[in-house]
């Protein structure tokens, strides 16, 4: 933690931008399997404010869970529920959960001029599709948690809970001499639909935070061959605490699931973390390990191939 204020993840505002329900419906009406309740009512209102998870959040998604306890309450319970969720600035209400078209909520919508939708998929499911959509539109950067560096050409992001030592591997690779781009927060933008760009916050360029030694300068230490200021991002390393008893990918015939920032999908290694294991050096052979599997090379699967042949002449 670069002196020692914790970094949360946040979006710039894209001034200027706002999104109509009727291009929000265009969005997500095969995704979210939506329908409105009441023709095009409420079509033109727009989202203005710039969405992020502290903040308002425009549009309303409600469940089962509601929809039961909106029932059991009196009239003047139900108006005053309504008001309180229903703001003026509401962009549009969605119920979820496959829930039965309910004329109550269906008629004070109406009235609102507020367009309302009945979706099949699950009250969860809609707030993330929602939610990725609001970011994609509005959203085209955004700072996370972690390190970036480059190593044998690639970008690699480093991430992972806190103390868990993505600074000092961050260190030792350049030390080693591959460079320093950013440490503790990385601004990253979309450079297209399928590409990242990360780069440091100017407050916090050329330094690293690593715990008993403070801030230092890595640009001061190392000389100006062993920064950049900006990189593409090619890979996630992800560090995580190894459990006792998980069993891990020991073989590695398939990595894990992509990391996606800003809707767009980087491949992602997995890094068990515990005492006596080099990060640094297994973070180093991961990358290589990655542009061999880029070029072809799999290094499992040929092991599993001499297996096969093995068994076969038996």
């Amino acid at each position: 933690m670069l002196f020692g204020r914790k970094k949360k993840n946040y979006m710039n505002e894209k001034k200027g931008s706002s999104l109509e329900v009727s291009a929000f419906y265009q969005k997500a009406k095969d995704s979210l399997k939506i329908r409105p309740a009441s023709g095009k009512i409420g079509f033109s209102r727009k989202a203005d404010l710039f969405f992020s998870q502290k903040g308002y959040q425009p549009f309303q998604i409600w469940g089962k869970k509601e929809i039961q306890a909106f029932k059991q309450l009196s009239l003047r319970e139900k108006r005053e529920f309504l008001e309180k969720r229903l703001k003026d600035k509401t962009f549009c209400l969605i119920l979820a959960d496959d829930i039965t078209p309910y004329p109550k909520i269906e008629e004070e919508a109406k009235k609102r001029r507020l367009a309302l939708f009945y979706s099949k998929l699950s009250q969860k499911i809609c707030q993330e599709k929602v939610k990725k959509i609001f970011l994609l539109h509005y959203a085209d950067q955004i700072t996370i948690s972690g390190g970036l560096v480059q190593i044998s050409g690639l970008g690699v992001l480093i991430v992972g809970d806190s103390g868990i030592g993505k600074s000092e591997s961050a260190l030792e690779l350049v030390s080693r001499g591959y460079r320093f781009v950013c440490d503790d927060a990385v601004c990253i933008k979309r450079k297209n639909s399928r590409g990242l760009i990360g780069e440091p916050p100017l407050i916090t360029r050329y330094f690293m935070e690593i715990r008993g030694l403070g801030v230092i300068n890595i640009k001061e230490i190392f000389g100006p061959k062993s920064i950049a200021k900006q990189s593409k991002i090619d890979l996630v390393i992800n560090l995580k605490k190894k459990r006792r008893g998980k069993e891990e990918n020991r073989l590695g015939l398939k990595f894990p699931e992509d990391y996606e920032i800003l809707g767009v999908k980087i491949p992602q290694i997995n890094i068990p973390v515990a005492p006596g294991r080099n990060i640094a050096t297994l973070i180093e052979v991961a990358c290589k390990v990655f542009l061999l599997k880029e070029n072809g090379y799999h290094a499992p699967q040929e092991l599993v191939k001499k297996l096969n042949r093995t068994l076969s002449l038996r």
